[in-house]
Order: structure tokens, then sequence, then C-alpha cells
């Protein structure tokens, strides 16, 4: 979400000099949010639907939260952008999380912190990770169907059994969720059907004779299983919020990133990529299916070449380039745009679109892959079309391709098994008719208590981040009456979105997996493009409630909490409130600090991209932010020997975790104030002295480091440091609190 307001404040006081383990900071704050895009057991089509969604509701230089490949989280969730942040008590032993019958309770101990999980033999000064999660770590296990464990992992899988409860009930009523969880469970109905579902479709890539017949069947299948070297979509333009704009960027890569084709760091990744291209081309009888591979890999690898960094795509800026399809025509030519708008929506060649990749001078992105793609014989386009066909549409065919699709997921990701159908089920469920799911989900789920304190703590938060904008000193009185003006336009929306979307037309059939899922695909493109040039309505969320996690929209200034995310380790209403602040508090926070991160604070008051900060104010908050930076990128404990975070690739929820845990630790200052506070036994070891104010300053931190526990499968964690824009739970519990003196005085 961005570089928030903690850089405003926070980072603008306390970087020049730090040095760890020194007690210079009372200030320094940025921006972050939440959890990973990527949720265990998702499919490459989930995934897509969750960036395409990503990529909708937001340009990718746009939201960001806390928080792989690319379609509205039920259909099209978001993309390569990110958004973000249960539970019951617990015994504190960490045990394998069960594969069935019940999930794994979440360690809060009696008040809302794991005690028993903490190696108090340590000084917290030592090594804060240890000192607070060292008995956790020793006792907690990745299961065999996972890829990593965090405290996300645990919400998560306690909403699959929540969700699976609903569904199973549904499939008894014939409900539209619970006839397509049952199809999806029916493997008795799938297995016979082979590869029957996608002969249809892979008949057409065959007689594709015409580059413009390659652009169209993108195009058309974009929305659906179908691959396309470009991503499109419809969301609100950057510097006409109110409106909604079709949307183009870079796509076409296989591999998570254009990293994975140029580095050799990643050889042995890329050999099992081009082994499943082989494997998958031969499983529906290509031709030559070796040589053709290797033609589907080498046309990826140039790709890769012209496309732009993670980092370059996260400068809102550059990313906004306005034109018409027209203009695509002429300024990049080699491929059909004409043909491939029109199957992807029918978008006259007049109307207004927004490219993310665009550079006439270099000529690379989307530029770069469409002179690629007019250079490229069409047998090897014929060829990529239909490996990435089968791919996205292998785990909802026969065990033969789900167990295909499977085996490179697992090289990427080092997770050992796959999920039990039945969590694959409900994760399809949660993909292709999310807000359907959402809307049962909060009905049961979501208490309408946990909205009442949550509106306390962002009103009290939101205070904090005044005072704290009003007392920076670097900053020019101009620029913080501009972004005192930002903030009051703040809102906060917590629990479920004003609307659901209304899927009541749709109908599904028990016995018809494959054709359930092409309804659901198309009735979210249908959705899209009924937006194109219309109001953005901002009743709906971009993200469905049952998701744990948070986010923040720079186009709209808007804190979003969802209802799957409000559940211990993150909020509990019964717990301990230093352990509150800390956790939840911080992640209001850090959704608010997105607002003024390196990139949110390039949007106004009004959601517009528009530069407000005077040139000396940002050549001061980039000094600051690039200081801060410099502490990430020489972070090395617990990375894979050669890896660093990237301090670029990172910097908005860097930013905003240290703005967020800033401007909450002041409204838990500020909150004792206001009420009496009585810490209940048993106590953390105590360091140092204070009675129960320090305690209770220990319990905010001891809050903060809780909600970052985390272990990862070293493929996992290489994969992060080069796609994800968070950085590893270990760094984002450690770096931000040294940075803050109220961490050293507790």
């Amino acid at each position: 979400s961005g570089v928030c307001l903690l850089v405003l404040t926070s980072v603008a006081e306390g970087l020049a000099g730090y040095a760890p383990g020194t007690e210079l900071y009372e200030s320094a704050g940025l921006q972050s949010g939440g959890a990973p895009d990527h949720l265990p057991g998702m499919s490459d089509l989930e995934e897509k639907l969750i960036q395409i969604s990503k990529l909708r509701a937001r340009s990718p230089a746009a939201s960001r939260g806390s928080a792989a490949k690319d379609h509205d989280f039920g259909v099209q969730l978001m993309q390569k952008s990110g958004r973000i942040v249960h539970g019951v008590l617990a015994p504190a032993e960490a045990q394998p999380p069960s594969t069935d019958g019940k999930p794994r309770p979440v360690e809060v101990g009696p008040w809302g912190f794991d005690i028993e999980g903490m190696d108090q033999k340590l000084q917290p000064g030592d090594n804060w990770v240890d000192y607070t999660s060292g008995e956790w770590l020793k006792k907690t296990n990745i299961p065999d169907d996972q890829s990593s464990w965090t405290a996300f992992s645990s919400l998560h899988e306690l909403t699959e059994f929540q969700i699976r409860d609903l569904l199973e009930e549904g499939a008894k009523a014939n409900s539209l969720t619970g006839t397509l969880y049952a199809s999806y469970m029916d493997e008795a109905t799938i297995e016979p059907k082979g590869l029957s579902p996608v002969f249809p479709f892979l008949e057409k890539i065959k007689r594709l004779a015409m580059a413009s017949d390659f652009a169209t069947f993108c195009g058309d299948t974009f929305f659906g299983f179908g691959s396309s070297p470009f991503g499109f979509y419809v969301g609100a333009d950057a510097k006409d919020p109110d409106m909604n704009v079709a949307q183009l960027s870079q796509d076409g890569l296989g591999l998570p990133s254009r990293d994975y084709y140029l580095e050799e760091t990643f050889s042995k990744q890329k050999k099992a990529y081009a082994d499943y291209i082989v494997v998958m081309l031969g499983k529906i009888g290509w031709p030559e299916p070796e040589a053709a591979g290797a033609e589907v890999l080498a046309f990826e690898e140039s790709v890769a070449k012209v496309s732009w960094s993670v980092e370059a795509r996260r400068d809102p800026e550059k990313t906004y380039n306005k034109m018409t399809i027209a203009d695509l025509s002429v300024k990049a030519p080699g491929f059909d745009w004409a043909a491939y708008m029109e199957a992807a929506g029918r978008v006259p060649g007049n109307a207004p679109l927004v490219v993310s990749e665009w550079n006439e001078t270099t000529k690379d992105g989307v530029i770069g892959i469409a002179a690629i793609i007019g250079s490229t014989d069409l047998t090897t386009l014929r060829a990529w079309s239909a490996f990435h066909f089968i791919s996205g549409a292998a785990p909802y065919l026969s065990k033969e391709y789900v167990d295909a699709a499977f085996g490179f997921s697992k090289a990427l990701s080092g997770q050992e098994t796959q999920q039990l159908r039945w969590k694959r089920g409900v994760g399809n469920a949660n993909s292709y008719l999310p807000d359907v799911v959402g809307k049962d989900y909060v009905e049961k789920y979501f208490p309408a208590s946990s909205k009442k304190t949550m509106d306390e703590l962002t009103s009290l938060l939101k205070e904090a981040f005044a005072a704290r904008i009003k007392n920076v000193a670097w900053m020019t009185n101009a620029t913080k009456e501009a972004a005192q003006q930002k903030l009051a336009s703040f809102t906060f929306e917590i629990g479920y979105p004003k609307k659901f979307k209304d899927y009541s037309e749709m109908s599904m059939n028990k016995t018809d997996l494959f054709g359930n899922l092409e309804k659901a695909l198309a009735f979210s493109a249908r959705w899209d493009l009924s937006q194109l040039g219309k109001q953005v309505d901002k009743a709906y969320w971009g993200m469905p409630p049952q998701t744990v996690n948070a986010f923040f929209e720079p186009d709209r200034n808007r804190c979003v909490f969802l209802a799957a995310i409000l559940q211990p380790p993150f909020f509990y209403a019964e717990g301990d409130m230093a352990v509150n602040f800390g956790s939840i508090g911080a992640v209001i926070g850090h959704e608010m600090t997105h607002g003024f991160d390196d990139q949110g604070r390039l949007y106004d008051a009004e959601g517009k991209l528009n530069d407000w900060w005077t040139p000396a104010d940002t050549a001061e908050f980039t000094k600051r932010a690039n200081q801060y930076g410099e502490q990430f990128a020489k972070f090395t404990s617990g990375l894979p020997e050669g890896m660093h975070i990237r301090p670029q690739l990172t910097m908005g929820e860097n930013i905003a975790d240290l703005g967020g845990l800033t401007i909450a630790s002041e409204a838990w200052q500020m909150w004792q104030k206001k009420n009496s506070y009585t810490p209940q036994p048993p106590m953390l070891e105590e360091y140092g002295s204070g009675g129960s104010q320090s305690e209770g300053d220990r319990r905010f931190f001891a809050g903060w480091a809780q909600v970052w526990r985390s272990k990862y499968r070293p493929s996992t964690l290489i994969n992060k440091l080069t796609t994800d824009p968070h950085s590893p739970g270990f760094a984002r519990a450690t770096i931000p609190v040294q940075n803050l003196g109220a961490w050293y005085a507790a």
C-alpha cells in the first residue's frame, strides 16, 4: 500500500544516523501492511484470479497492503500490487496443523500473547525474534502441504475449516457455492473425462493461422483458462479516480519473475520449468514436444529480457501512460491490438487506455514484448498458447494433470505434498465465487462487536497520525497542510463491503466442474467489462472478507480491514489492549502509512495521482527512506547465502511497518491516558522497571513480534526475496522496533 505517514514523521525524524543497537530512536516510522498474496493450496489459475483482481482493483503501482501470477479474487482478484493482515486460545506447544479434523489453534495465551512460545533465556536486544518466538520456532514444523507457516497461515487454515462447513451445508441445500464445491469434490465424475473439457480450446489453438488469430485467442481466453503476453483489466484511472478505464500491462511469463529466466541463481527452477513445459505438451499430444518446449522457453526468455523489473513497476508515475488502442497499433507494432481488444472486451479503438510498462525511448516493456511477438514464428506462439492453456486448466482436470501441475509447483515452492482435496475445493470456491462465500462467512463468523472496537481503534490511530504530522520537524508547512488534508480524507471500512456482487442469475451443475468454472469466469469478465467508462462504485471491494488481509487504496484513500484478519493473534477483543495496539493497531497504522509511503505519497487528498510535495520535502523524504532501506539491504539473519532483501522492492511495505508501529505506539500511550490499564498475569519477563506501564509497553512490542512469527521453505523464501514487496516476517518483526526509542525503554 504505500509508504505511509511514518515516513512523513518517523522516518523523517529518526533515520538520520541510525545504528542498530543504539538507543537513538524515538521516531522512525514507515509503511507496510500485510499478508502474502499467495495462500496455501492456491492453483495457478486461482493466483491468476487474484492477480487480475489486483490489477483491476488498482493499477500495478497503486494499491498496496500487507502481503503470484495473474486474474478478481473470485475470478479476478488483484495483480502485481498488494494489500493486506481468529483464532482461539491454544496450548503453547505448536503442533502440526490438522490435515482434516480440526485446525491447529492459534497460540495467544490467556490474554493475547503466547508466553510459552518465547525463549526467555535470551535478552530481547540480542535476538528479538528468538526472544519472543524461540520456543515456537523450535516446536513448529512447516506442514508437508505448506510452503511456509506464519500467523497468516494459522488464520487461513481456521478460515478454511469454517468455509468448508458452510460449503458442505450449501451442497446439501444445492446452493450456488455448495454446488460448485460438490462438483470439485466429485472426483469420480472428473476422472473419466480426462482431457476432454479442454479439447475444443486445444483444437482452436491448432487452427490459429495468422498473427491476428493469435491476438484474438489471447483476448478471448485471457479472462478464462488462457494466457496472454499482456494483462488487460478495468480499473480506476489514477488521475481521474472516479472513472473506470481500460488498463494494460506486461505479462506472458510462466515463472514468478524475469529474474528466474535471467539469473543463474534460478537455473534449477528454470530447468524444472523447461521440463514441465515438455511434459504438459506431451500429455496433450503436441507435435515434437521437446523441440516445441525449447521454443516456448526461448520465447519467454526473450520476453523476460524486455520486461520491466518488479522495482520499476512500483513507480506510479512511470507506469501511468494514457493513450488509445489506435496509438498502440502505431507505437507498439508486432501485435494485433485491435483484434486483441475486440476479443477481450469489444473495446473501441478510440477508447482511453492506461498502459503500465511503456517507454518509447528504450522500447522495452509492452513495446518490446509486442515486437518480440511480431518476430516469433506462429508455430511457437501456438505451442506457447497450448502449454499455458493446459497448465491453467490442469488443476481442474483428472489426477494425471493435477499431479503434473503440482510437480512443477513443488519445484518452485518446496511444498512436499498437495493439500487435501477439500482444502483445494475451499480455495476454488473462494476464488470463483468470492462474494457469495464472503457474504455467508461474515453472517456466521463476524461479530458486530469487532466492528465497534475497530471503529474506536481507527479513530485513535488517526488522531495520533495527525499529531505526528503536526510535529514533523523537517517538513515545510505547505506539505504538512496538504498531508493533514489527505489524512482527513481517509475512510475506514471494517469486516465486509457495503455491496456484494449479485450472482443470483447464475446456475451450476454438480457434475460439471469445468463448465461451472467457465460460467464463473465469464460472469467475472462481464462484470468487469461492464464497468468500463463508468463511474467507480466504491461500495465494492477488490478482495473478499474471508481473506486474512487488510489493504489501502490510494485512489480512494480508503483503509480496509477484512473480517478474517480480525481474530487472534491480530485482534483479540477480550485480550490485553497493549497487545491489540501492537498487533491490529500497528496493522491499522501500516495501512494508513501506505497513503504516505514512496508510492502512496504521490496521490492527493482526492485520490488523484498528483505530486503535492515541495521539491525540498521530496528530496528529504527520499534521503530518509533510502537510509531506512539500507537497514533492510544489510540485514542477513535467516536469509539464504548470497540473498538479500531488495530495499526498492520492499520500500513501501517497510515504511508502512515502521510508520504503523510508530503511530500505534503513540496511540497506545494516548489510550492509557484515557483508560485504566491493569495487566493480567502471567507477566512477561521483567527487563527494566516501571510497573504496569513498562509491562504494557513490553506487551505492545511482543504483540508486534507475535504476528510476524514465520518459517519458510528455502525455495519459498528465495521466491519471496525476489518477487514479494513484503520483507520476510522475521525482518519485519526486527528492523522497525530497532528504530523506536520506546522499544529500547521497554
